[in-house]
């Protein structure tokens, strides 16, 4: 019983158990997943009321916003890893002293991060942007940027460590408002409405601003103001000591992430040097992609929980049984998925594009071809999530940033760069480069999962 109170599920427990474990974690951080991707199309969305100048300068701020935040984020899950490991091991006050921790970490990157933002109007000019988008770029996230604690030190700790203290019911109260009360407060602030200013552009950015912080006030407060919880992460003061594990753990986490970030990133800019059709239907292909990654994504965000747990108690068969449920559970929705963009591909091609504007065929054309190349790498996307996930609970870290080096820079975009450029493909061949590193990164941590766990096979 007392292992069973400590990882949510008895040794004994079976593949059920786990399952059902993982999606009571995995359902709130997709939600919150989502209703992040949801603010930023909002936001993208109503600026067209304003003009494509508006929605080149937003979308454009957004993305580099959100996917910086992001990045750093990832640094964060090394407090929510850790403080599974401390739950599993019945160390309550460590994983308490861990969310002071992580506070002030998340407050640490923060700094950073506000100086990129701040200087990001520069930057583009440097790279060779168009003055006028630098600059309403920058005063987008001029305004974006106080915005960067909230993101980081607020919703990026409460992500990691309320799963890992077992509130993560916590972000579905609180999250799908989020991204609902920021559409009304961007269309408020963006066209003056209820007696507020006009403000346009700069109304965007200060309503995903408010809505952040508001967002984080509420989780705080939920978190802070119940009894039971607050003894949860009572004392909530920094551990200095706990500053080194996290950056051990959470710097590679972080590399990781930011390198299959810039590989999607490098393959954006290959596609633009193909054309406009080509450069259209990558970016229709990608957003789908980036959608439907938000539910492995989540599944492997569970597993840094469910595995830390069950290391933390020193189970090494529950380790094994929660990450291989967690691979085959991202393996089996992402199958899901793959049929249904299989069977689909001129109805999501078309919701983009009007088919009946000649202009737009040959866009059309080659989306539907990379939809087909998206929906055979859905298996080994959720593979590869998950398996990274696993890995992290048990707070190996350092050899998956290296395999990932390699799947993605050594074999992705050498591949796609041959194929594309070399061969002819074209835009199929960046993709075919994608699927290709994809499916190396899968294989490799698939492979190292299984070996690192072996011992607990056996003895089991």
């Amino acid at each position: 019983m007392e292992n069973e109170t400590r990882t949510g599920v008895s040794r004994e427990a079976g593949l059920v158990a786990h399952a059902g474990a993982l999606l009571a974690l995995a359902v709130p951080l997709a939600v919150v997943s989502l209703s992040e991707i949801a603010m930023g199309l909002t936001d993208t969305v109503l600026l067209g009321g304003i003009g494509e100048r508006a929605v080149a300068a937003g979308g454009l701020a957004n993305t580099l916003f959100f996917t910086v935040g992001a990045s750093l984020q990832g640094a964060l899950m090394a407090g929510g890893v850790l403080a599974a490991q401390a739950r599993g091991a019945g160390e309550e006050r460590r994983a308490a002293s861990l969310y002071g921790t992580a506070l002030l970490f998340g407050l640490m990157l923060s700094v950073p991060a506000f100086a990129l933002f701040s200087l990001i109007g520069p930057l583009l000019l440097l790279l060779g942007e168009p003055p006028r988008l630098a600059h309403d770029v920058g005063v987008y996230l001029g305004i974006l940027r106080w915005a960067t604690p909230a993101f980081l030190a607020g919703l990026g700790v409460m992500r990691a460590m309320l799963p890992a203290i077992g509130q993560a019911t916590l972000l579905l109260r609180v999250t799908p408002a989020m991204a609902i009360g920021n559409g009304l407060l961007n269309y408020a602030l963006i066209n003056g409405v209820a007696g507020l200013p006009g403000l346009g552009l700069r109304g965007s950015a200060l309503a995903t601003t408010l809505t952040l912080w508001i967002t984080v006030l509420l989780l705080f407060g939920l978190l802070h103001g119940s009894r039971r919880r607050r003894v949860m992460i009572t004392p909530p003061r920094p551990d200095w000591s706990q500053v080194g594990p996290m950056l051990r753990i959470g710097l590679p986490i972080t590399a990781t992430i930011a390198a299959e970030t810039m590989m999607f990133l490098i393959s954006s800019l290959a596609a633009g040097l193909l054309g406009a059709a080509s450069l259209a239907a990558h970016q229709i292909v990608l957003s789908i992609g980036t959608f439907t990654f938000m539910v492995p994504m989540a599944l492997g965000q569970a597993a840094n929980v469910r595995t830390g747990l069950a290391t933390g108690a020193r189970d090494p068969v529950g380790v094994r049984r929660a990450g291989l449920v967690a691979i085959g559970l991202g393996v089996a929705t992402m199958a899901v998925i793959g049929v249904a963009l299989l069977l689909t591909p001129h109805l999501i091609a078309s919701a983009f594009l009007d088919p009946a504007v000649a202009a737009n065929r040959a866009a059309i054309g080659l989306a539907i071809k990379l939809l087909a190349i998206l929906a055979l790498f859905q298996v080994v996307d959720g593979t590869q999530v998950t398996a990274i996930g696993a890995l992290r609970g048990m707070g190996d870290t350092r050899v998956p940033m290296l395999l990932a080096q390699v799947g993605y820079w050594l074999i992705g975009l050498p591949l796609g760069w041959l194929l594309a450029f070399r061969l002819g493909y074209g835009v199929t061949g960046i993709w075919l480069g994608l699927a290709g590193a994809l499916t190396a990164v899968a294989a490799m941590m698939a492979t190292r999962f299984w070996r690192v766990t072996q011992a607990g096979r056996r003895n089991g």
